[in-house]
């Protein structure tokens, strides 16, 4: 009898194993604009799980740092959660300005595919421009950990809005996307459909109506939310001058001037360094340059890792010992990646949670690396660090004077006085003139990369002038703007990149590496999380400013 079995067991089993990985399979927005300005938003979520978990985990964020230094919070009040149906448990939290809703029963779990319906207001969600009122909304936000399969987004306008007053947007894709989402209108509202968003990527929409057509708060109302949402009376202006000038004298770079054409890297400056030396400050992006840089010059090989479609789901690096004078930096990296030589092979998973405690000790070797050749006067963390260290002494001062004075106003006015120290902090590293001419040679090859056309390019890959650039085209952010310039000139992928490629392109390749990019960025910086704002700054989608994100609203969310 158990033989018998055994061909049903191993169909049950292959039909999951095809039923595909945990993902959205549905997700259906609804944001209905009333005539008393509250926005009312119903997402309708549909969620396979191919392992069995408790819920949903959904971010909203709230918080918002304008442009102009004001702190500018939505009133956002939960109506339902339901999952199937029927009512779940949800426990509810505020964190770095999002309103974080835990979803699920924490003694039951649910496999397959379970539909979430969330419902809440929205205050304060509609910006006055002129003589229109503008929603800029992100209707999916682009922090989804999972793939969606297919996205429904409708926005419902106030009654009566002639159509012909009507002005709307749509983006579509990544944090910063501006890949048009396709809007249609009919019946006092807008729609649109979308299929195949892979993780971190959402949906982006705005709309403009004449300001007549809601009852906006009163002036009253404003001035209160104001209040509550900035601790502060002011900012002392004593303050913002005398830090005006510090940076004047002491922050600023010397001029750029005019920015040359380079066709090479600059001598002494790695992928990593140059990424460092446009913001001054190293992130992510430059530490997978400097993984890039290693693998071309042939101490390690990247291999892709399986999946059940054609992206892979992580990433193996494989030390290639080699007898090569790397920068100091390299050596640092390639010695923390693979524990001194001990491990020949890591998985890019089994550095998250683990691999962030080394960024500072990577990012401490570049600081210094930058500052004993002279590009930097001082070490440019240490210059950030001592600005926020006086910055964080006048807000604590600030608050005791606060307590042991009796007054709020001198302490609010201290400790402002700290935030705008703090604010400057970021800004008072300054390169030197031997710096701003290694900037400058980067920032010609950074145009150089931007602008290259394809009579050299024929030329110039048979150099290895591809591989020789790519770790400074991730640096800068423009692998697919350097690989799509490839397209039909190079037949194989580099000998340091293993992958699965149907039919190989530079252009696909430059995907992969977008993929390896995300990843080693999450293994990078998987740590305890931090607080922090949203994303948006405060201004519009029109004039040709908006993208994918960067409205109010979005957020993401997750498993548990």
């Amino acid at each position: 009898m158990k033989y018998r079995l055994f061909p049903v067991i191993l169909f049950v089993l292959c039909a999951a194993a095809l039923s595909g990985a945990e993902e959205i399979r549905d997700f259906r927005v609804a944001v209905d604009i009333g005539a008393d300005a509250v926005v009312t938003v119903t997402e309708e979520i549909s969620v396979y799980f191919d392992f069995p978990r408790h819920g949903i985990i959904r971010e909203i964020p709230y918080s918002y740092r304008l442009s102009t230094g004001e702190r500018f919070n939505l009133r956002i009040a939960v109506e339902e959660v339901r999952a199937d149906g029927r009512e779940v448990p949800v426990a509810t939290a505020r964190s770095g300005g999002r309103l974080v809703l835990k979803i699920g029963d924490p003694d039951r779990y649910v496999t397959g595919t379970v539909t979430y319906l969330i419902r809440y207001r929205v205050e304060r969600a509609l910006r006055v421009y002129g003589d229109e009122v503008e929603l800029y909304w992100n209707a999916i936000g682009t922090e989804w950990t999972m793939p969606i399969a297919r996205a429904a987004v409708r926005v419902r306008l106030p009654e009566g809005v002639p159509a012909d007053a009507i002005r709307y947007l749509g983006y579509r894709g990544a944090y910063g996307s501006q890949e048009p989402f396709s809007l249609g209108f009919a019946e006092g509202e807008l729609v649109g459909e979308a299929e195949g968003l892979l993780p971190g990527e959402g949906i982006t929409v705005a709309v403009r109506f004449p300001v007549g057509y809601v009852v906006l708060p009163g002036f009253g109302r404003k001035l209160l939310w104001f209040l509550a949402d900035n601790a502060y009376a002011g900012i002392p202006l004593f303050t913002l001058l005398a830090m005006l000038g510090i940076w004047w004298v002491k922050g600023r770079d010397p001029r750029k001037g005019t920015i040359p054409i380079e066709y090479s890297p600059p001598e002494d400056v790695h992928p990593a360094a140059a990424g460092v030396l446009i913001d001054d400050r190293f992130d992510p992006r430059d530490l997978v340059a400097g993984i890039i840089s290693l693998a071309v010059k042939g101490h390690l090989k990247i291999v892709e890792i399986g999946g059940t479609g054609d992206d892979p789901t992580d990433y193996r690096l494989r030390l290639v010992p080699k007898d090569e004078r790397l920068p100091r930096f390299e050596r640092s990296l390639l010695r923390k990646l693979f524990k001194g030589e001990k491990d020949k092979e890591v998985r890019l998973s089994e550095l998250k949670y683990e691999f962030y405690r080394e960024v500072p000790a990577l990012a401490a070797r570049i600081y210094m690396d930058l500052t004993e050749k002279g590009f930097y006067p001082a070490n440019p963390d240490r210059v950030r660090n001592a600005y926020r260290s006086l910055g964080t002494i006048l807000v604590f001062l600030g608050l005791g004077l606060g307590i042991f004075m009796q007054s709020l106003y001198l302490g609010l006015s201290v400790g402002a006085a700290g935030v705008i120290v703090l604010l400057f902090a970021p800004y008072m590293p300054r390169k030197t003139r031997k710096g701003m001419e290694a900037l400058r040679r980067v920032l010609g090859l950074e145009e150089y990369i931007r602008r290259a056309e394809e009579p050299y390019l024929e030329f110039a890959a048979a150099e290895r002038h591809f591989e020789e650039l790519l770790p400074y085209a991730m640096a800068f952010g423009m692998v697919e703007r350097w690989t799509r310039k490839f397209e039909g000139l190079l037949k194989a992928p580099p000998s340091w990149y293993e992958g699965r490629f149907p039919t190989y392109s530079p252009y696909l390749f430059g995907t992969r590496l977008f993929i390896f990019q995300r990843m080693a960025h999450t293994a990078a910086t998987a740590a305890p999380r931090s607080a922090g704002g949203g994303g948006w700054r405060g201004g519009s989608a029109f004039g040709g400013g908006g993208f994918s994100g960067g409205g109010m609203g979005g957020g993401g969310g997750g498993s548990w």
